[in-house]
C-alpha cells in the first residue's frame, strides 16, 4: 500500500524513518503497534496495541472495530518476535519512482 492515496510511507521516510516494503500483490495485513520493547529502563512497561483496526479516522469514527492493549510480557515478546521477522523479510524502500 506504499502507493495508494494516503499512505504516510513516503513521509516517513523523508523524515528518516526507516521504512521497509515488500512488493507483492498480497497484503501484509497485520495491524500492530510495539510501544517502548527497546526501553531498557525498568520503569517503562512495553506494551503491545493489535486487532482489527485500520488506524485510519474512517476506522476511529464509523467503522466497527476492536483494539486490544496489553503488557503481559509474553504476548509483547511474540508480537515483538513476528515485527523483528517481518523486518529481515521486507526490504528498505530505496527509490519511489
Amino acid at each position: 500500500m506504499a502507493y495508494s492515496s494516503g499512505s504516510y510511507t513516503r513521509k516517513l521516510e523523508r523524515q528518516g524513518i526507516p521504512v521497509r516494503w515488500m512488493k507483492s500483490s498480497n497484503l501484509m495485513h497485520h495491524k500492530f503497534c510495539l510501544v517502548d520493547t527497546l526501553a531498557v529502563d525498568k520503569h517503562i512497561t512495553p506494551f503491545v496495541m493489535m486487532g482489527s483496526l485500520n488506524w485510519t479516522n474512517q476506522a476511529l469514527n464509523g467503522n466497527w472495530e476492536d483494539v486490544t492493549v496489553t503488557s503481559q510480557r509474553d504476548i509483547v515478546q511474540q508480537y515483538h518476535a513476528e515485527f523483528e521477522r517481518l523486518w529481515v523479510l521486507f526490504k528498505p524502500i530505496v527509490d519511489f519512482t
